[in-house]
């Protein structure tokens, strides 16, 4: 058996047997954590605001449109989407797009069913009491 050495095992890029290259690393600093904490702790006060009030139907996108903003800090700074490549942006904002065509087809599937239903039911008389009741008889059958 030949007598190796660890610099015979080491490889021509740097590396060292077994270690492995990641790519590039990102330092966040702690303000800038800071900084995000103190956006979400104010969207969370923002949204416990706003569901004080009755915006009537514009309630779900005001709560939805808040909730949209969060994600997408928590995702850009803390998932550290906004020093990744490129690739991985498209293919991130790519699943948005299919969630908003599952969110378009499911509510145009339930407004055309509010739809139908007016369109194919018809308003009936009201019923006689009379014919509802049958007549009372005084003897046996």
């Amino acid at each position: 058996m030949s007598d190796k050495t660890q610099s015979d095992h080491a490889q021509g890029d740097g590396h060292a047997h077994g270690e492995l290259d990641m790519g590039h690393t990102h330092v966040s600093s702690s303000a800038m954590f800071m900084t995000v904490l103190i956006a979400l702790l104010f969207l969370t006060f923002i949204t416990v605001a706003v569901a004080q009030f009755d915006f009537g139907s514009a309630n779900m996108l005001i709560a939805m449109g808040i909730a949209s903003v969060k994600a997408s800090l928590v995702i850009a700074f803390f998932m550290h989407l906004k020093w990744d490549t490129a690739v991985n942006k498209l293919m991130f904002l790519s699943s948005f797009l299919f969630l908003s065509l599952l969110f378009i087809f499911t509510l145009a599937d339930q407004f055309t069913r509010r739809l139908d239903h007016e369109l194919h039911t018809t308003p009936s008389e009201p019923v006689d009491g009379a014919w509802v009741q049958p007549a009372k008889s005084d003897g046996p059958h």
